[in-house]
């Protein structure tokens, strides 16, 4: 497939301005204007634990293809927090965010290599468009690509945060899905589940209970017989997870444990039932 890349391009940035107590810092690398800020404290604990000021904005990206029709527009919209500056290892962190939104454009774009910039993926995304409009010229349904990034829980240890996908590339719908992106306050990208609890295997075991019990299957029942499919009839963690509010979240992508008419599936173990797993401060 060729790619043309657009002369022109119009982008619209919107700027919403929210505060938290944070353990990072995020500085993405897209651009965005007209900013405003604002504070907010972690709340002193009886530790001795110091509360720590910091900001971040909400900003907004958005590309289209040039002198299009609203309904035929190729589109790539990004929504994504940055935080100010002043924590030492701010730099990394917001790295690994625009290195993840990066992935995840890339991931609809063959030709991509890994090193482009987000504007650059976006001019591909919308040039891979053109390209097959021109040889489908019977095609009016426009494509897309829409990342909502939003900021679940945070930690004197840690940051996790929610990437929503949205996107429409052909076929018979859109496409949906979530993924997360857990950080250190080192600024290390976290993996394992060890850095949130200290037992996997009780965690695994509480949380086929919790799925269980959310889809009315009894202990002694198999899996498959309400129609998921886990490997060898066995529960298994999914190996998306984040920290929301109300406790550890694990995310199944259609077709990953049911049929992909079921859509997703949404597994949160609440922190009242994380007691004596959870390593970090509970809410």
């Amino acid at each position: 497939m060729k790619f043309y890349l657009l002369p022109e391009f119009y982008g619209s940035m919107m700027l919403k301005t929210r505060s938290i107590s944070l353990v990072a810092l995020l500085m993405g690398s897209l651009v965005a204007c007209d900013t405003t800020k604002k504070q907010a404290e972690t709340p002193a604990e009886a530790s001795g634990y110091q509360p720590i000021s910091y900001d971040y904005e909400i900003r907004s990206l958005e590309k289209t293809s040039e002198n299009c029709v609203p309904e035929t527009c190729s589109e790539v919209t990004i929504n994504y927090p940055v935080f100010a500056a002043g924590h030492d290892t701010h730099a990394a962190i917001n790295s690994l965010l625009t290195q993840e939104i990066n992935s995840t454009l890339s991931d609809y774009i063959l030709e991509a290599e890994g090193t482009e910039s987000t504007d650059e993926l976006s001019k591909m995304f919308m040039a891979s468009y053109q390209d097959f409009k021109e040889n489908f010229p019977e095609s009016i349904t426009p494509w897309y690509i829409r990342l909502e990034v939003e900021v679940g829980k945070t930690d004197r240890n840690f940051i996790s945060l929610v990437i929503n996908h949205s996107s429409y590339t052909g076929g018979a719908q859109p496409n949906s899905s979530i993924s997360y992106l857990n950080i250190s306050a080192d600024g290390e990208k976290i993996e394992d589940l060890g850095f949130f609890v200290n037992s996997t295997a009780k965690l695994q075991d509480l949380a086929e209970k919790e799925f269980r019990k959310a889809n009315g299957i009894a202990p002694d029942e198999q899996l498959s017989d309400r129609g998921f499919l886990f490997d060898n009839d066995q529960f298994s963690l999914s190996e998306d997870f984040g920290v929301s509010q109300s406790g550890i979240v694990f995310y199944y992508n259609p077709d990953e444990i049911s049929s992909d008419a079921e859509g997703p599936t949404l597994l949160t173990i609440p922190f009242k039932e994380l007691a004596g797993l959870y390593k970090h401060k509970m809410p």
